[in-house]
């Protein structure tokens, strides 16, 4: 059943500290997409320096998600003594640093150490940035996190032509990695004056310990239903960047100019879809267009799986990128909703001031856990990768990414949007 068609009512007037917010957010997560495209499409080049084969670089890239969704469960227990701002700037100063690292690095021991302390800035700066990013949505009083997942895909797609200018121009390891590492500290130094500043959350300890009633304020059950709605986006991404021009050479028989393409569609297509999916959502709601992504997604990844020749294959990719690309930035926001929902529970007017929860802190709970579910589904893609790895297997390997993105749309209706008033956002540092 369909969510009822919505009249979009005028946009509120958003104050300048609030829009300032919303530059230096959409900024982080250019800036770290940028620096996760360059990390891992320089990946033959750390082969061909370092002497290391590919059973080494596959340890060392699912390491990185391994790291990664330690780094996202940490960020939870950093933003409840610090704030999401402080772990923001805090992690992009940790990727500038491991950047250096792995650029340095001589022996494939410090460049796995490198890599794996990468890792956790990654997953720290992926959770906080959409702790922040609900914040700004928050503010905005409507959908605005699907734009900052696309400024990232965005800030991908500049990392890994800088990758191919670097190889055109020649330039080693150890001048462009330096590059990339100074370039993320001076964004990091203009972005952080605009991000939001939240109020410390009570109860927290010195240490940094946070409250079992405050870590469980929005349902584990809750968290994991919208992880599996939005794991077909992680597996997908994976498999359309690894399987892809292999699927379209080996058995389309595409040209090798043709078979880049695939994961260009759907790259481009998936771009396309988050500049526009706030929009979407103030029209039709989130649910529906939840549910319209995954059946677009699960249409295009059957369409591959069935291509009888790379044209259609081509299409089912570009449809895959633009049903899948809004299903991430949007269970985000349903998180954020249902942190609002358990913080108004939380509050009774009695002795609201000792226990009542903040809407920021239980949406950085929350945010935390769902965001693991991101780097879970990269470490199934690339177990899937090796299951589906001979050209035989590639259309029984789809056709497995097309059932994930179903599940997508069967689970649409829990990204409802919140059923109590939104709570006054944080303030912002001027």
């Amino acid at each position: 059943m369909t969510s009822a068609p919505r009249t979009i009512p005028p946009a509120p007037f958003v104050p300048a500290e609030r829009r300032r917010a919303r530059v230096s957010v959409t900024a982080a997560y250019a800036v770290q997409g940028m620096a996760f495209a360059i990390m891992l499409t320089n990946v033959p080049n750390y082969k061909d320096r370092l002497g290391m084969d590919d059973g080494v670089i596959t340890l060392v890239v699912l390491g990185v998600c391994v790291f990664a969704g330690a780094g996202s469960a940490l960020s939870g227990l950093l933003a409840a003594r610090l704030g999401s701002a402080r772990v923001v700037t805090g992690g992009l100063v940790g990727v500038a640093l491991t950047v250096l690292a792995v650029g340095f690095a001589t022996t494939w021991p410090t460049f796995f150490v490198a890599f794996a302390a990468y890792g956790l800035c990654l997953g720290a700066v992926d959770a906080s940035m959409s702790m922040q990013g609900i914040t700004v949505e928050r503010g905005y009083g409507r959908s605005v996190l699907a734009s900052f997942f696309a400024a990232n895909a965005a800030g991908g797609v500049l990392g890994a032509l800088s990758v191919s200018g670097a190889a055109l121009l020649d330039v080693e390891l150890d001048r462009s990695l330096p590059l990339v590492a100074l370039v993320v500290i001076a964004a990091t130094a203009v972005l952080s004056r605009g991000l939001v500043r939240e109020d410390p959350v009570p109860g927290v300890s010195p240490q940094g310990a946070v409250p079992a009633r405050l870590a469980a304020s929005v349902p584990l059950s809750t968290i994991v239903v919208l992880g599996a709605a939005m794991l077909a986006f992680p597996v997908a991404d994976s498999a359309a960047s690894t399987w892809g021009a292999p699927f379209l050479r080996d058995v389309l028989d595409a040209s090798t100019a043709v078979a880049p393409l695939g994961y260009a569609a759907y790259q481009a297509t998936l771009i396309a879809s988050r500049l526009f999916a706030d929009s979407w959502v103030a029209r039709a709601g989130r649910v529906t267009v939840v549910r319209l992504g995954g059946t677009i997604g699960t249409v295009g990844l059957l369409a591959v799986a069935l291509a009888p020749g790379w044209p259609v294959a081509l299409l089912g990719f570009a449809a895959a990128g633009l049903g899948l690309g809004v299903v991430a930035p949007l269970a985000f926001s349903a998180a954020g909703d249902r942190a609002t929902e358990a913080a108004a529970r939380s509050t009774r007017p009695a002795d609201a001031s000792r226990t009542g929860l903040s809407v920021e802190a239980v949406t950085d709970q929350a945010v935390a856990r769902l965001n693991i579910f991101t780097y879970l589904g990269a470490v199934l893609g690339g177990a899937l990768t090796g299951a589906f790895a001979t050209a035989d297997a590639h259309r029984a390997g789809f056709a497995v990414l097309a059932a994930l993105a179903f599940v997508s749309a069967v689970l649409a209706r829990r990204f409802r949007e919140a059923e109590v008033p939104a709570a006054p956002d944080a303030a912002v540092q001027p």
